[in-house]
C-alpha cells in the first residue's frame, strides 16, 4: 500500500497482499509455508516473500511506503502479532496493520475466533512491547496508529467490530460490476453502471420522487444520504453476521 513509486515490471506478478503469516520467515517461530497454503488455499509463499523484500528495497530508497495488512483470528495467528510488530524495528517506511476479523457472506465468521483490538494490545504487552499512540494526520483515517518503543515503523489497528469509527469514515466502494456501496457492511447498493451506460438515469426504485431519473451526481448524492449511522444499519458484529451482504471478494477493497 501507499504511493510514491512502483516495483519494477519483472516483479509485478508477485502478490502484494499478505495474509498474516507471510512476512520474512526468519523472524517467525513457525515455518509459514504450510500456514500460507492453508489460509490462501494455494502455494506461493516464496513469491510473496520476494515481493515484500523487493518492495522494502524500493522503500529504503525513498520511493515507496509499504503496508502489511493482517486479519487476526484467535487460534490462527494471534501468537504472531509481536513478530509482525518487530518487522518494523529498522524500517520507518513499513506500516503493519492488524484488522479485526469481520463477518461477510461465506467467510465462516464466528466469535470464538474473533480477537478484538484490546485483546491484541494485551498480546503485544505480554510480549514485552510498549506501544505509544501516534496521532493520525487525516481525521478520517480508519486506523488507530501506534509506534512500539525503540522501533521505527508504525503499527495500526482497524477496529471495525469492537470500536467502530463510522462517525468519521469517508470511505466509498465501487464494485467490479459498477455498484456503489456507501458502507462496507450494508447491503444497499446503487447502480452507477446503468447511469453511465444510458447517459441519463435509471428506473425503478432509484427514481426520484418526481419520477425523473437520477444523473450520476444526483445518484451519488442520494446514496450518501442513505448511509446509516453505523455498521450499515446493524447494531454490532452479530447483526452483520446475521444479515446479507456480498462476500468480501465480490466487494473489493
Amino acid at each position: 500500500g501507499g504511493g510514491g513509486g512502483s516495483v519494477p515490471r519483472r516483479r509485478a506478478g508477485r502478490a502484494a497482499v499478505l495474509p498474516c503469516s507471510t512476512a520474512l520467515s526468519q523472524r517467525f517461530r513457525t515455518p509459514p509455508q504450510a500456514k500460507f497454503a492453508a489460509l490462501t488455499r494455494r502455494r506461493g509463499f516464496q513469491k510473496v516473500q520476494g515481493a515484500l523484500e523487493s518492495a522494502l528495497e524500493y522503500a529504503d530508497a525513498g520511493r515507496l511506503k509499504v503496508k502489511i495488512n493482517c486479519v487476526v483470528m484467535r487460534g490462527t495467528n494471534e501468537q504472531e502479532l509481536a513478530d509482525f510488530v518487530r518487522l518494523t524495528a529498522d524500517k520507518p517506511e513499513l506500516n503493519v496493520r492488524f484488522i479485526e476479523w469481520m463477518p461477510f457472506d461465506r467467510n465462516a465468521w464466528n466469535d470464538d475466533q474473533f480477537l478484538g483490538y484490546r485483546a491484541m494490545l494485551q498480546e503485544l504487552a505480554a510480549a514485552g512491547l510498549k506501544l505509544a499512540p501516534v496521532v493520525a494526520k487525516d481525521p478520517s483515517d480508519t486506523t488507530k496508529w501506534y509506534r512500539a518503543e525503540g522501533l521505527l515503523g508504525r503499527v495500526g489497528f482497524i477496529t471495525s467490530m469492537s470500536e467502530h469509527f463510522c462517525g468519521t469514515c469517508n470511505r466509498l466502494r465501487i464494485t467490479a460490476d459498477g455498484k456503489l456501496k456507501v458502507c462496507l457492511f450494508g447491503r444497499d447498493e446503487f447502480d452507477l453502471k446503468v447511469v453511465l451506460r444510458r447517459g441519463t438515469g435509471i428506473g425503478g426504485d432509484e427514481d426520484d420522487e418526481e419520477g425523473g431519473a437520477w444523473d450520476l451526481d444526483g445518484l451519488i448524492a442520494h446514496a450518501l444520504q442513505q448511509k446509516h449511522f453505523s455498521l450499515g444499519g446493524h447494531d454490532d458484529m452479530y447483526g452483520i453476521a446475521g444479515g446479507e451482504n456480498r462476500p468480501m471478494i465480490l466487494i473489493g477493497g
